[in-house]
């Protein structure tokens, strides 16, 4: 009468071994995986202060977001909470020509200029401007460059924009004579990755 008891323990053996074999496996996963450290938010730069080291915002991430045209408004989103700014690529020349004819870009080399219009749609005073780039055809970037004004308009200029406040003026890409622009980026300061927002296509 005895006899099947041993059968029952064989029975459980492999489930219990499987049981201790994975809460083990779990354990050593977990100790593999760190937490991430918190990202530390920065509002520097302006157009045209652009670290060159900044994360690049490639075809991958921009392709989760459709890009806009010329004249449509993007929501632009920072780190920092209340930090959002809606941003309109009002119109874009190729080429850009300074008011100054002695103030022309280096040989070899044109302006294209965008004219940007920003407000600030957050909640709190938004900070100094992020990164603009345009991107040509082979998937090169540039940064905005300073310049003076323009035959179009001023350069955009702000330090800090108050909630509901404007800004708007032209910012001004270097780029080879022979590249041709097909994008335009701006990215929040505060924006360690490419989050896929805040492109045109031009």
């Amino acid at each position: 009468m005895r006899q099947p008891a041993p059968v029952f323990a064989l029975a459980l053996l492999p489930l219990l071994l499987f049981g201790s074999t994975a809460c083990q496996s779990a354990h050593e996963g977990a100790a593999l995986a760190p937490a991430a450290a918190p990202a530390v938010p920065v509002d520097d730069g302006v157009p045209g202060a652009a670290d060159e080291d900044a994360p690049a915002a490639g075809a991958v991430a921009g392709a989760a977001v459709k890009d806009a045209r010329v004249g449509d408004p993007l929501r632009v989103r920072g780190r920092q909470v209340g930090r959002h700014l809606q941003a309109v690529l009002g119109s874009y020349v190729d080429p850009a020509i300074s008011v100054d004819p002695a103030f022309a870009p280096a040989g070899g080399k044109r302006w294209v200029g965008a004219g940007m219009s920003f407000v600030n749609v957050g909640g709190a005073t938004y900070g100094a401007l992020g990164r603009m780039w345009a991107y040509d055809s082979a998937g090169q970037r540039y940064p905005a460059v300073k310049t003076g004004e323009l035959t179009t308009g001023k350069p955009l200029v702000f330090d800090s924009l108050s909630v509901g406040d404007r800004a708007e003026g032209w910012v001004v890409f270097e780029i080879p004579e022979n590249a041709r622009i097909v994008r335009l980026q701006y990215q929040d300061a505060n924006t360690q990755a490419n989050p896929g927002e805040g492109f045109w296509t031009v």
